[in-house]
């Protein structure tokens, strides 16, 4: 195990002063995603944790970096509730899986591991042996929205619905109404990747998600984070950014990466200026028909299925919440704190309900 603290710092890396690189990319994961990259969890630890103290756990072929924090300690893995993503920690096998998860229970510390992906074997492994040593908590959630892909892929309006081709030609003609269209990817060396995430920023904060408060922009965490890791991914060679314009204005935008056979979507963001030629969907077939000609095996949308994502694909990975509790004192302060938190999120849930039931002139 590797205990030490987190001083962020540009010329710095503070998970590499607890393990060097060349070990963690050492272990060979079957099915890698940039969530179990050393170069995510770098990220993770240099923005996001300040005056925390990191905690790697190291075992024979596993890897699991978490972060201790909280007046009650616990052990979050690191990004995991920040960014939503289905993260993991990173094993060779089954077998270090389950080394890892005993090497985790050992700490006798509440853990929270997000929402990761189900059914994997590390997921398995961990619930099978924290049922036996506390309490797990675990609870279904959305899953993570994939195609695999193909050659049909490569020309992506075939798979659809002749009323279906209708509407995107109509929305390719609504785009061409206000000026010629283009569609730019970026492979950005890291003296470009700075400029170019803060353009596919901007435009995010042109959408509805201003309104809802949920773009990168209105969110500092994944803003210091995404910058961290466009100047990490972008030396790795994988960072991608899309960009579709209408003239010379950006309409739609993707924050990206393509590595492990996969095109992995992050963010998503178009102008609303344009919402009527739905400059995001022309976005997207663009870059699912580039990632199929590109070879690559799987289009990944991440964060969890909604509306939109089931217009392309009803494929999901299943992810789960999954908190555990062990039997002592910290254990039983953990559940007590997270139930009141459980509580107090459903009354803001409900409030938020009542509010959003008021008559359209705002007094009920």
């Amino acid at each position: 195990m590797k205990i030490g603290s987190i001083v962020p710092s540009a010329e710095a890396s503070p998970l590499e002063a607890l393990l060097p690189r060349e070990r963690w990319d050492a272990i060979d994961v079957p099915r890698l995603s940039p969530m179990q990259h050393f170069i995510w969890n770098e990220a993770c630890f240099a923005t996001m944790y300040r005056d925390r103290s990191a905690v790697l756990l190291v075992t024979e072929g596993g890897i699991a970096p978490f972060v201790r924090k909280g007046a009650i300690p616990t052990l979050y893995l690191a990004g995991a509730e920040e960014l939503g993503e289905p993260s993991e920690a990173r094993y060779a096998d089954a077998a270090a899986a389950e080394r890892l998860v005993d090497a985790i229970l050992a700490q006798r510390l509440p853990v929270n591991l997000g929402q990761p992906p189900e059914g994997t074997v590390f997921s398995e492994a961990f619930k099978s042996r924290a049922r036996a040593r506390g309490l797990l908590v675990t609870r279904p959630t959305e899953g993570s929205p994939y195609i695999e892909l193909d050659d049909s892929w490569k020309d992506a309006l075939t798979r659809f619905s002749s009323r279906r081709r209708s509407d995107f030609r109509r929305m390719r003609r609504r785009a061409e109404e206000d000026g010629r269209i283009t569609f730019e990817f970026h492979q950005p060396q890291p003296h470009e990747a700075s400029a170019l995430l803060d353009q596919a920023i901007a435009v995010e904060a042109r959408s509805w998600k201003s309104r809802t408060r949920t773009a990168i922009a209105d969110n500092k965490v994944q803003m210091d984070f995404f910058r961290r890791y466009a100047d990490l991914a972008s030396a790795d060679g994988i960072f991608r950014i899309a960009f579709m314009k209408i003239g010379s204005v950006i309409a739609a935008a993707q924050i990206c990466a393509e590595c492990d056979d996969s095109f992995w979507l992050f963010k998503i963001g178009y102008d609303e200026r344009f919402a009527r030629c739905s400059p995001g969907q022309l976005l997207m077939l663009e870059s699912i028909e580039r990632a199929a000609s590109r070879g690559l095996k799987r289009y990944e949308f991440l964060g969890k299925a909604a509306d939109w994502t089931k217009f392309w694909t009803s494929t999901e990975r299943p992810r789960l919440r999954l908190r555990y509790y062990p039997r002592n004192a910290l254990g039983s302060a953990a559940i007590i704190r997270d139930a009141v938190v459980v509580g107090q999120n459903r009354l803001g849930r409900l409030i938020d309900r009542s509010n959003n039931g008021t008559s359209r002139d705002g007094y009920g």
